[in-house]
């Protein structure tokens, strides 16, 4: 398995934590994706991948090109392919929409195909990738390509990058009217530029946010107090801990911690590349 990262160079590292490199054979090929603040976008190399929203009652989403990922505030299942190659994009939560024509806000709990919103630039991105002599090269191509997208900051988009600066900051457990006001907007202004921004309120951010800082707190080889966790989070109580917990996982913490460890005993590296990905059987 090859996983590799390339930061971006100015003004890209503003929008974009890393791209990265794929390929391999994933030893679960069915995973719970859980919700945490990012965005991502993928451009696939090889086989298709199946994607079921919420617990797949419904008919999977066939992805097989390229696909941008929006905010999700819910988990969803994937299906790996066998034969995995990939290049991809992980966004910082409000760099996604310097990049796209329009309100993150149509992205919110869905996967779109990239030829829908870039036509035909897409499947040229794909092709000189798929060509690339060397992963470098194909790193350096799609730098340069995901810059010609690059649109001029808004205000707005300002005023959202502070907002989750400080809501990361604080890992979630932040008074949205403390920070509009410290901002010096309306709490609906601010909702209405981090729905355009992002996809989704700053209250939800909040939400991922908190999460994301719990499962950073687990340690799948160690002991686990899930109520010095749940209090270090800024939770009213356990049972309003747990009640977030299976909402955003679909498990209790126990079941979960069960599942994280057997990822990591059956591959480290997978459990260190990613704290939302649970094995399905």
């Amino acid at each position: 398995m090859t996983y590799l990262r390339y930061i971006p160079c100015p003004p890209l590292n503003r929008y974009i934590n890393h791209l990265y490199y794929f390929d391999g054979r994933i030893p679960f090929p069915r995973e719970r994706i859980l919700p945490v603040p990012l965005l991502d976008l993928k451009i696939n190399l090889g086989g298709s991948f199946q994607m079921y929203q919420g617990r797949h009652t419904e008919q999977p989403k066939h992805l097989a090109e390229s696909w941008l990922v929006g905010l999700y505030g819910e988990y969803h299942t994937i299906d790996w392919p066998s034969d995995t190659r990939l290049y991809g994009v992980r966004f910082k939560p409000s760099g996604v929409s310097p990049f796209f024509g329009f309100p993150l806000s149509e992205l919110y709990n869905q996967v779109v195909a990239l030829d829908e919103v870039w036509g035909r630039f897409a499947s040229e991105i794909r092709e000189r990738l798929y060509a690339a002599p060397s992963i470098e090269t194909g790193f350096a191509l799609f730098e340069q390509r995901i810059l010609t997208r690059l649109c001029e900051a808004t205000s707005g988009q300002t005023i959202v990058e502070y907002g989750i600066a400080e809501v990361a900051r604080h890992h979630g457990s932040l008074s949205i009217k403390a920070l509009s006001d410290h901002i010096g907007i309306s709490q609906n202004h601010l909702l209405t530029q981090f729905k355009r921004v992002v996809g989704t309120s700053a209250q939800e951010m909040a939400r991922l946010y908190r999460f994301e800082h719990v499962l950073r707190s687990i340690n799948p080889i160690q002991s686990v107090n899930w109520t010095q966790i749940a209090a270090q989070s800024g939770f009213y109580d356990q049972s309003h801990f747990n009640k977030d917990f299976k909402a955003f996982t679909g498990h209790s913490p126990t079941d979960y911690l069960h599942l994280r460890r057997r990822v990591y005993a059956e591959n480290a590296l997978i459990d260190q590349l990613s704290l939302r990905n649970l094995p399905i059987d």
